[in-house]
């Protein structure tokens, strides 16, 4: 589970309400794992934070450029390595007959990983250009 920090914001109050409500659906996700949640529910969450994310590094990728920000072409990178490596997690719980907790733990372990290092690393370095 993830709390939203002061060392996450980007100084750009969309780009951190998308990055709350990423963490929210994340924090959603965890839960409905431990809650034994049923394939539709965890489906769902997942179907979000696919589709979420997508939209979200598109604006992202808009304000960096907008602003010059000088990781525009790191974050852009690490948005593509998030796209393979996520839709690879999520084509394999796709394709799954029946509830693996293997995958699905997989999954979570990548995003929280992905989540944490991708937002204190690359993303808050935006607020440098915001001022």
């Amino acid at each position: 589970m993830f709390e939203w920090n002061n060392a996450m914001t980007t100084g750009v109050s969309d780009i951190d309400d998308q990055h709350r409500e990423l963490i929210s659906k994340f924090n959603e996700l965890v839960e409905a794992q431990a809650g034994g949640a049923d394939r539709e529910k965890v489906g769902g969450l997942l179907d979000f934070l696919q589709y979420y994310a997508e939209w979200h590094f598109n604006n992202e990728e808009e304000i960096m450029e907008k602003y010059h920000c000088h990781v525009l072409d790191e974050n852009k990178k690490a948005h593509d390595e998030y796209r393979v490596k996520f839709g690879e997690l999520y084509g394999q719980w796709k394709n799954m007959t029946d509830s693996d907790s293997k995958v699905l733990n997989n999954t979570i372990v990548e995003l929280a990983r992905w989540i944490v290092h991708h937002t204190l690393t690359v993303d808050n370095q935006l607020h440098e250009y915001v001022k």
